[in-house]
């Protein structure tokens, strides 16, 4: 998730400048805990997430 008091990703992340990366990589904390079937349903996502904020960035 990410963390109100640094306005980005988990600290175990870091941030960038950019919060939409920040919220998509907020999305793998935790995941270590999860299922190994879970794992790619997130990556999935967070691989979306990227993706879309990318093509945004192109224009």
């Amino acid at each position: 998730m990410v963390d109100a008091a640094t306005g980005g990703a988990d600290e175990e992340y870091g941030t960038t400048a950019d919060a939409a990366v920040d919220e998509a990589l907020s999305r793998l904390a935790g995941l270590e805990d999860q299922p190994l079937r879970a794992h790619v349903s997130v990556f999935d996502a967070v691989h979306g997430a990227l993706q879309d904020r990318l093509a945004d960035a192109e224009g």
